[in-house]
């Protein structure tokens, strides 16, 4: 497996898509090509934590599971820019 910084430039895009009330399905792209899709049966609604920001480059809220130990996993890369885009 390689390390991360050894990929290179890639430009990252999750799709979600609602197809049911408080649910949908969400695809993943790197580099403009589709590597994932999952089902998101039910998301929440208005469920958030103080503790939860918007973090790039490192998680400082709360683990998302029990097993995920060690955080807050700084990268160590370097982010030439992050855009985000938010659609109807």
């Amino acid at each position: 497996m390689r390390h991360l910084d050894q990929w290179g430039q890639a430009d990252l895009k999750f799709d979600f898509r609602l197809t049911r009330q408080f649910g949908g399905t969400g695809d993943l792209y790197v580099n403009g090509v589709k590597v994932d899709t999952t089902e998101m049966a039910r998301m929440h609604i208005s469920t958030y934590s103080l503790a939860e920001t918007f973090d790039i480059g490192i998680d400082y809220g709360t683990q998302v599971a029990p097993n995920y130990a060690g955080s807050p996993f700084a990268f160590t890369g370097e982010l030439d820019r992050v855009t985000i885009t938010l659609t109807d």
